[in-house]
């Protein structure tokens, strides 16, 4: 990134006002600089170190004190020495009344940098920071919070490519919301970067703001407590900052009554120098009760009209001369905005209107009546231009129900909602609810609902379920969409048997709101679904079907066609390819918020389950970075659940495992209980599959119980198997047979017709051929290869053909057993399965040992193990070496090396490097190491010259048959 978005980044964010430029090196005369931070020696030193560290990774500096004790000083202290190192300092200094506005504090933050650093971002997050930011217009459906917040970390990466970048907020208790959540999000994702952030906060709380105590280690996060300077530059500072004498004793008593805080004495200095009469000997000082009642008195001095030109400063978010002028809507309104600055309670800064101290800004607003503040915030709102800002200043002036009043809260709401600013939007819905006239129900209902959306999105789900449950205990026109609202919610956080009532009661309620209606039958579908009922669920998924081809809205109809198809593939009971395929030429991406439940959603999860692995999972490859680039947070955990599943399917276990770590993590972060079950599905079956016992019965152990508590019965089936195939890899048939042997007619019953759903049917029949059940190992094989002929799936067929092949030599028909193991090896080619083929290989070596096959056994034994091994499959590699050892004896060298090890032994025992081999064999160093390791292995040694030893003068002398390579 060039240097130019630094050098706008540090031109003017942080010029100072005419009263900081006192305080500002460089803004003003150096004596005044001096005197700003007088007394504070040991601060500005922690400043420096802090600020020397930040570009060692993400730091944060806060600092905490009471209003008035110098913590803005020594904010701007930080951000002129940060300047000085050239560091790119974004700054903020929210007020109180702007704490309501979204994205306030970001659009300072980011004014002039966002042009030229966002340009490298992906379109979906540049277009959400732009919108957000109110740089361009609101197309379509709104941003997600996290895509906002997805840019604004993009946006700081690549201004710190070019060096360190300090984030300063003063005040930042008063940062609004939707800034803050979004720095929130960015800064639990740092990972090193040299970006610092140096906030100061009024009071001191055991907890840090913006979430800093969970996203940075704790030595990342220095709090500096600002207390009171020393009583000699406390006198100091009154003295030179007012220019007036008032005497030791006095300067003492000020000392003593202020505590040492700076603003305080200043202001009390202030009050005794406007008396004009010195006090005399011993006389007691006239201490009001605390700052604020001084600054109160102060106030009431001010002429009316200057008081409520302060006033008017204080009620607007961004105050400005103009503003403020038309708002007084008088001739001498720039005379009263004058005298406020004569009495230094106001300043000026071009057109911006500051005041000297953000305290006095509290106290003029709480210091007047209800009806000031009313009036004022209704003259307000007749001359700003911003809708969101005008609605609350309409609402803020109201004083009862107003319909006017709510429309443009509701407008408002629906602007700040397509923004991506989704906790905003839920505050002026439920305000534009709350002056919603008594008569008018359905609109109040509607609001209502609107402001539970905003909450969901904003992850508040306990304000979503408490303004649902309000609504449907109307009668109005919203109450079905209240509920099926609340079937969803309710769903997932108590099971779907809870949310099956709720949307029975919403399919009552809904009336002839056709699309209202498919939405219901779609969520009572679903529900059903997870609670293992499909029969009942594809009435429900058909009738969603019907009514959006008679409406023949697209979108509509594209869902509904995706969700019959899930429901046939599922279920078996038809090829869903077709219909899925009509919903993909239906389907507009621009439609959908999240991935789930899209067309292309659906069509992963089919070819997954028909065995097409590689456009699997590049279409949910594709997903995963389209969800990444919005910010569709939602969406990961059902991502990551299927890309583990791929990845243990095509062999690549740890890969599988470091993907159901991470669908655990985001289930949690985005608080989705109902995955819960499904990623300790995921943690089953990984740790299975990589042997590690205690992990998997653990996980088995803990989710079958929560897999039926919420209703969740694909999980709990899932995790019998997962539990099942543990135990068979274990050796454990009785065990094996204990959590498989009821699947079969549990799966059937609820309607699951799909076998590569819960891929038990191998470990099942293997169980029961173990025990000696052959006529039920019969029965389950030819079920498995009807299915697999029906639905031409390759896995199924697969494994009916291996399991045929087990159960023809247990009955004793060796000639049956082969043919079958060797048609299962037919249909291998192209699975792309390599545990499958692995333990294809370890059944028909052990049935050929059984046999006295014994070269025949150890080829295909070894073969086996080899493929265990590479794959980490511990278990079974230690049942492969186990058949191995059954055999006796020592396999010849040529029997024991497969062609590609025998090729690589040759070379090196020829003298050739790791690079030479590679070369030779078109495959990596890397590769050729990992196969040494092996060769060493099987061969009992342990360096190159036992090696040329064990292979004999044939070592290299090209004698052997030469091979093609086989990669790696």
């Amino acid at each position: 990134m060039s240097a130019e978005p630094r050098a706008q980044a540090n031109r003017g964010r942080n010029r100072p006002s005419r009263v900081d430029a006192m305080m500002w090196p460089g803004g003003g005369c150096v004596l005044v600089e001096r005197q700003a931070l007088l007394g504070r020696e040991i601060e500005v030193e922690e400043i420096a170190r802090f600020l020397d560290s930040v570009p060692l990774g993400p730091v944060a500096l806060l600092l905490e004190g009471d209003a008035g004790i110098g913590k803005t000083t020594l904010w701007q202290e930080a951000i002129s020495r940060a300047l000085a190192r050239s560091y790119c300092v974004l700054s903020c200094r929210p007020g109180e009344s702007e704490a309501q506005l979204a994205f306030a504090g970001l659009g300072d933050l980011l004014d002039e940098v966002l042009e030229p650093a966002s340009r490298d971002l992906p379109t979906p997050q540049r277009r959400a920071l732009d919108i957000a930011l109110l740089r361009a217009e609101s197309e379509g459906p709104a941003p997600l919070p996290q895509a906002v917040s997805l840019g604004v970390l993009g946006v700081l990466r690549a201004l710190a490519c070019s060096g360190p970048v300090v984030i300063a907020v003063d005040d930042v208790q008063w940062l609004d919301r939707s800034s803050a959540s979004t720095l929130e999000f960015v800064l639990r994702r740092l990972r090193g970067e040299a970006i610092a952030l140096v906030l100061a906060r009024r009071g001191v709380e055991a907890e840090a703001p913006l979430g800093l105590d969970r996203a940075f280690a704790d030595d990342s996060v220095r709090r500096l407590p600002v207390g009171p300077p020393s009583g000699e530059a406390l006198e100091r500072i009154v003295v030179e900052r007012l220019g007036v004498a008032l005497g030791a004793p006095t300067l003492r008593q000020i000392e003593a009554a202020s505590g040492g805080n700076p603003y305080f004495a200043l202001e009390l200095a202030r009050s005794l120098a406007a008396r004009k009469v010195p006090l005399g000997p011993g006389e007691p000082l006239p201490v009001p009760g605390s700052l604020r009642t001084l600054l109160g008195e102060r106030l009431a001095n001010l002429d009316r009209p200057a008081h409520e030109a302060v006033l008017t400063t204080a009620a607007l978010a961004r105050p400005t001369v103009a503003l403020v002028e038309a708002s007084l809507r008088s001739s001498d309104a720039a005379a009263a905005l004058a005298g406020a600055v004569d009495a230094a309670v106001l300043e000026i800064e071009g057109e911006r209107l500051r005041f000297t101290h953000p305290l006095i800004a509290s106290v003029v607003y709480a210091d007047a009546s209800a009806a000031q503040r009313r009036a004022v915030h209704a003259r307000i709102a007749d001359v700003v231009e911003e809708s969101e800002e005008r609605a609350r200043h309409l609402a803020l002036g109201s004083d009862g129900p107003d319909a006017d009043v709510a429309l443009s809260l509701d407008q408002a709401a629906r602007s700040v909602r397509a923004r991506g600013a989704p906790g905003d939007a839920a505050e002026l819905y439920e305000e534009a609810w709350r002056l919603t006239p008594p008569l008018e129900t359905d609109d109040a209902a509607r609001r209502a609902v609107d402001a539970a959306e905003c909450h969901f999105e904003g992850g508040d789900f306990g304000r979503v379920r408490a303004l649902l449950e309000e609504v449907t205990e109307t009668q109005s026109s919203e109450r079905a969409r209240a509920l099926a609202f609340l079937g969803w919610v309710r769903a997932h956080q108590e099971g779907f048997g809870v949310g099956v009532d709720i949307f029975r009661a919403a399919l009552e309620a809904v009336g002839p709101d056709i699309p209202q209606r498919i939405e219901v039958e779609r969520g009572l579908a679903w529900s059903l679904h997870n609670l293992g009922d499909l029969h009942a669920a594809e009435i429900h998924s058909r009738a969603a079907l019907e009514m959006a081809e008679r409406l023949r809205e697209p979108s509509v109809l594209a869902r509904a066609l995706a969700n019959m198809a899930f429901h046939e593939a599922v279920t078996g009971s038809a090829d869903p390819l077709s219909r899925i395929e009509s919903a993909l030429a239906l389907d507009d991406p621009g439609e959908w918020l999240t991935a789930l439940g899209r067309p292309r959603w659906i069509h992963a999860m089919i070819l997954q389950w028909r065995g097409d692995l590689e456009p699997a999972t590049a279409a949910l490859d594709e997903m995963y970075r389209e969800a990444v680039d919005r910010g569709d947070e939602h969406s990961l955990p059902y991502i990551y659940f299927y890309l583990a599943r791929l990845e243990l399917l095509r062999g690549r276990f740890e890969s599988a495992s470091a993907y159901a770590q991470r669908q655990y993590e985001a289930a949690v972060e985005t608080g989705q209980e109902s995955e819960r079950p499904f990623g300790l599905t995921l943690k089953a079956l990984v740790d299975a599959h990589l042997g590690r016992v205690e992990a998997a019965r653990e996980a088995s152990d803990e989710g079958m119980p929560l897999a039926l508590r919420l209703g969740v019965v694909p999980a709990y089936l899932e995790l019998r198997a997962a539990r099942g195939f543990l135990e068979l890899s274990l050796g454990s048939y009785e065990e094996a047979h204990r959590f498989l042997g009821s699947l079969r007619e549990e799966v059937a019953k609820a309607g699951f017709g799909e076998p590569a759903l819960f891929r038990f049917h191998g470990d099942a029949i293997e169980a029961l051929v173990g025990l000696g059940k052959l006529e039920e190992a019969a029965s389950l094989i030819g079920e498995l290869e009807e299915r697999g002929e029906t639905l031409q799936h390759r896995w199924a067929r697969v494994i009916a053909a291996r399991c045929r092949g087990v159960l023809a030599a247990a009955s004793g028909d060796l000639p049956d057993a082969f043919a079958a193991l060797e048609r299962a090896f037919e249909l291998h080619e192209g699975l792309g399965q390599p545990l499958e083929l692995a333990r294809t290989h370890l059944v028909t070596g052990a049935i050929r040992r059984r046999n006295r096959q014994k070269r025949a056994a150890r080829d295909s034994l070894q073969a086996a193990l080899d493929s265990f091994e590479e794959l980490g499959a511990r278990l079974w590699a230690e049942r492969a070496r186990a058949e191995l050892a059954r055999i006796g004896g020592r396999a010849p060298v040529a029997d024991a090396l497969t062609p590609t090890e025998r090729r690589v032994a040759e070379l090196v025992a020829a003298g050739g490097t790791y690079r030479e081999v590679a070369d030779a064999l078109f495959i990596s160093p890397k590769t050729v190491q990992w196969n040494l390791s092996k060769i060493y292995r099987k061969l009992g040694i342990r360096s190159r010259a036992q090696l040329a030893a064990t292979l004999g003068p044939a070592a290299g002398d090209g004698s052997t048959p030469a091979e093609p390579p086989v990669p790696s």
